[in-house]
């Protein structure tokens, strides 16, 4: 089952996985080079393998419901440190500083990605810095 912190546990390593299937059920499989996730037969989380032990692998898209109800973790939060946005996205980042209104503002257009894709977002942030 996934923990309230979006992960699963394989093989002494933690993944993560979609916010939307926290405390739910799910099939893990596993395979030489990945981990794939999957909860009612979607794909809800697909890492490479980490063959270590006690590590964390995160990746923050799966926390973008979490950011709009606690924007203060795009700053603090464990999955976000040293996350690489897309350049655009970056960019917007950048420009809008820091501070907890800079990061809600941040986070509306992150939001955005669920509704409408990444590629339209960065697309949409990109022609606005224009």
């Amino acid at each position: 089952a996934v923990s309230g912190t979006c992960l699963i546990s394989f093989d002494r390593n933690r993944y993560s996985v979609s916010a939307r299937v926290v405390r739910r059920a799910v099939q893990v499989r596993a395979y030489a080079d990945r981990i794939v996730v999957r909860c009612d037969g979607e794909v809800v989380a697909d890492h490479p393998r980490f063959f270590g032990r006690d590590r964390t692998i995160y990746d923050p898209w799966h926390y973008l419901p979490v950011l709009a109800t606690k924007p203060g973790a795009l700053r603090n939060g464990a999955p976000f440190q040293g996350w690489e946005l897309p350049p655009a996205l970056a960019r917007l980042r950048r420009k809008l500083g820091v501070g907890d209104d800079a990061d809600r503002r941040f986070v509306r257009v992150l939001a955005a990605v669920l509704d409408d894709g990444l590629e339209a977002v960065e697309a949409a942030v990109r022609e606005a810095l224009l």
